[in-house]
């Protein structure tokens, strides 16, 4: 074991980057294998040597397949994470600011509010992003879980805003979100 010198962190990996690099070795793995059917001994070595590995790596692979990672795109969780932090794209800076000038045409402020909100973010941990992003939860009562002492950083307002923009990264289908605002509301 290795001690970490002070202000040492060590890298903290989501689950859908882990499914993402699997992915890759396994499919490199089979191309590798594909091509050197005709050499036999040379396979069975490496077999033997790293068949543990592989064996592992795979078991990993069918969990995370189970998990909601495996519908989330990888290509869009920069966006996902920075939109959670209250970083945005330049394209996203330039919609919000065409929304504000016309709504202040208008003569209305409510959009401008609106977008200063979602610039801030939602006041989240780096913990409670990498959380978020593994398990993508669909209810408030994860949330609940998940961020600490959320009462008091986020009213329900904020709270559902939260698990919209988790619903729009998760795959989760729009009508089976509205049953559960149905039901959510029922109660």
């Amino acid at each position: 074991m290795e001690v970490l010198k002070s202000g040492d962190v060590p890298a903290l990996v989501t689950n859908i980057e882990v499914m993402n690099i699997l992915t890759k070795r396994i499919e490199q793995r089979q191309e590798q294998e594909q091509q050197n059917e005709t050499q036999e001994a040379a396979r069975n070595k490496k077999g033997n040597k790293l068949r543990h590995r592989d064996f592992i790596e795979e078991k990993v692979y069918e969990y995370l397949q189970s998990t909601p990672c495996a519908i989330v795109d990888f290509e869009k969780m920069p966006e996902f994470v920075g939109r959670l932090k209250g970083t945005h794209t330049k394209e996203e800076d330039a919609a919000s600011l065409t929304k504000v000038d016309a709504e202040i045409k208008e003569g209305g402020k409510e959009i401008e509010n609106e977008t200063s909100d979602k610039k801030q973010g939602y006041n989240l941990m780096n913990a409670e992003i990498l959380q978020i992003s593994n398990h993508m939860p669909v209810h408030l009562v994860e949330i609940h879980l998940m961020i600490e002492e959320l009462m008091g950083r986020m009213d329900e307002v904020k709270q559902n805003e939260l698990l919209q923009l988790i619903a729009e990264y998760a795959g989760v289908p729009g009508e089976q979100m509205e049953e559960e605002e149905i039901f959510e509301e029922a109660l």
